[in-house]
């Protein structure tokens, strides 16, 4: 069991706990010496370490290893960071939910509430077609543990699943809001326009893209498994896979943020928005999280938003996100 997690770690604290290693790097200091540089991360957070005077050592560690830690924690303009003392290759067994953050939804809840949700519509082919991907055993296992991003929003196991879920509850309330909207397709393209990022991004250690995800990118695989499964559901419409093809390439509404098209009908317009908006409004949750302790009304620069935030009242962590500082046991 994991003994200290980076929320509690205050300058002064002795530490000898284990951490996944997010990034390793070897530097040379101004005075010419060679110095270690690691990210550590646990689910609670990331923190830097460094090993200095390291000429000539040899590390048995790798990027995205469970390393023993004996160091002392200090702090660096107002950030704390390790001293590391030693850092070695951890063997023993132990639950990768301890090293990567995660939300405080229980995804199997999140995704039978989802099914509920699909088995609820109106029988058709977008029915049948969503009903083929989310209960193909494979995919469900996948979709409960994908974050959404590797950093960006919803950056946590099962962040996908949260995303999609709170898509879902958008999609209608915005449908009875603008009836005129053919609320089963805003549906199936909220729930099919990340599906590629099962297989886009890895999350059995450090979150990272995938070789096949640089490569291609989840918009593709999200065509190919949509192809694939429109094949299972007889007579499929043509012209309604085109619809649901056309809202998967075009959920980022810009050429210039990575959609080969702009949307061209109201739902795929009404995707790309309640995208947007979802992953925005999880950024900005992430950031005021992350920053509860900075000092002053402004949080630090959102990599996402790429502005600082005003802090407020209002702030405080939604109930969907990572539970930061919560020690999962």
């Amino acid at each position: 069991m994991k003994e200290s997690f980076v929320a509690d770690l205050k300058p002064g604290l002795a530490l000898n706990t284990t951490f996944l290693v997010q990034g390793k790097e070897l530097k040379k200091a101004r005075t010419g010496s060679t110095y270690l540089e690691v990210r550590l991360q646990d689910a609670t957070g990331v923190i830097l370490g460094r090993m200095w005077d390291v000429d000539g050592e040899e590390f048995d560690f790798e990027v995205n290893d469970l390393v023993k830690v004996k160091a002392q924690v200090e702090e660096y303009l107002g950030t704390a960071q390790l001293r590391l003392r030693a850092i070695a290759k951890h063997g023993a067994d132990a639950d990768l939910r301890d090293y990567l953050p995660r939300g405080r939804r229980d995804p199997e809840a999140a995704y039978a509430s989802l099914l509920e949700r699909l088995r609820q519509m109106p029988e058709g082919p977008i029915r049948q077609l969503l009903l083929a991907v989310t209960e193909d055993e494979e995919i469900a296992r996948q979709f409960k543990l994908a974050p959404a991003a590797v950093l960006y929003h919803h950056a946590y196991l099962g962040g996908l699943l949260d995303h999609v879920c709170s898509l879902v509850e958008l999609a209608d309330r915005v449908s009875d809001h603008y009836p005129e909207l053919n609320r089963d397709l805003v549906i199936a393209g909220l729930v099919l326009h990340d599906l590629g990022k099962i297989e886009e991004l890895s999350y059995h250690g450090a979150f990272r893209y995938s070789t096949r995800g640089q490569l291609v990118g989840h918009i593709m695989i999200a065509l190919d498994v949509v192809r694939e499964k429109i094949k299972g559901v007889p007579e499929f419409p043509a012209g309604l896979r085109d619809r649901i093809e056309h809202i998967i390439l075009a959920h980022h509404g810009k050429l210039e943020f990575g959609s080969p098209k702009e949307p061209m009908f109201p739902e795929a317009l009404v995707v790309h928005y309640l995208d947007d908006l979802d992953s925005k409004l999880e950024s900005m949750r992430a950031q005021f999280e992350a920053d509860r302790t900075r000092p002053g009304d402004w949080t630090a620069r959102n990599r996402a938003l790429g502005r600082e935030l005003l802090k407020s009242e209002t702030t405080a962590a939604a109930p969907g996100g990572p539970a930061a500082g919560h020690h999962p046991r």
